[in-house]
């Protein structure tokens, strides 16, 4: 196999190729599809999104006769590299297109960690995962509120929640420093600039200066999740949960929550919510301890 950077010409195809391979694995192993079976043009939304925000940052391995075996998006941060959605084609299992994919990124890397979120419903991930030296550091319960829900009232004073602005990116790249480590400060700016129509970013102001939390999301046909997202209690999580669910009337977004996070779980298993499927944050390399509360996304995957 050849692996090489993605092409503009081959975004629809790599969108097929997330589409069948996504689906088979869930269909196979779950009973279940992500993606609507029979239309893969909402899986156009990674390279749409990945390209605009890291541009050239998508591999592909090519097989012999030109046809892609598979793709992995990656996503160079200036204290780690997150590793973004990873599939293979079934016609190629067992051929390695994986492990060489994400050898690769691994080099591009250098000294830099390297973060991902992945199932634990896919043992086979997993174990990719972490023969190639990465370990778990934070387990995850993906969430939603089936239709028809009522939301409780706010747990707190909503006035504190608001749309942000780009004065706050400041203040959200310091907060998800101190608590997880990492700066990420282009991905908030590319949300609020929101060219895509997309995006939806709430703050929590503090009860003194700056923020105790910020949620972010996505409504795309292709993807629609809260998160990335990050905040100082369970409360305040609860409080930035519920502004955001209560902008989607008619929605059910997935969100991911820290699995340790008992306050927060209880109170949304009293709201109705329930899990769809777990994840496991990995890092191969040096990281903080997660602190706070933590919810990544799918969507995009650049923590």
């Amino acid at each position: 196999m050849r692996i090489r950077e993605l092409q503009r010409e081959e975004w629809s195809v790599v969108a097929e190729l997330i589409h069948v391979s996504t689906n088979a694995w869930y269909q196979a192993n779950l009973n279940r599809s992500i993606f609507q079976q029979d239309d893969a043009s909402g899986c156009l939304v990674f390279p749409e999104v990945y390209e605009a925000l890291d541009p050239g940052c998508c591999l592909v391995a090519e097989e012999e006769g030109g046809r892609l075996m598979g793709s992995c998006f990656y996503h160079p941060r200036e204290t780690h590299v997150s590793l973004g959605i990873m599939n293979v084609h079934p016609d190629f299992g067992g051929r390695g297109v994986a492990g060489t994919l994400l050898a690769e990124i691994i080099r591009r890397a250098g000294e830099l960690p390297v973060r991902l979120v992945s199932s634990c419903m896919n043992m086979d991930s997993y174990s990719l995962y972490t023969r190639a030296g990465f370990s778990p550091r934070q387990l995850y319960q993906d969430m939603y509120l089936p239709g028809g829900q009522e939301l409780p009232e706010p747990p707190f004073a909503p006035e504190r929640v608001r749309e942000a602005t780009i004065d706050d990116v400041g203040s959200m790249v310091a907060l998800e420093e101190e608590l997880s480590g990492i700066r990420r400060k282009k991905d908030f700016q590319f949300f609020l600039r929101n060219e895509q129509g997309v995006w939806k970013v709430l703050v929590l102001e503090g009860l003194g200066e700056g923020i105790d939390g910020f949620l972010c999301s996505i409504d795309h046909p292709g993807s629609n999740m809260l998160g990335p997202g990050v905040m100082r209690t369970d409360s305040d999580a609860l409080a930035l949960i519920h502004a955001q669910l209560t902008g989607m009337p008619g929605r059910q977004p997935v969100f991911l929550v820290p699995a340790h996070a008992e306050e927060l779980v209880a109170s949304l298993y009293q709201w109705g919510a329930r899990n769809c499927e777990m994840h496991v944050a990995q890092v191969r390399g040096k990281a903080q301890e997660f602190r706070g509360i933590t919810m990544p996304t799918f969507m995009p995957e650049t923590a």
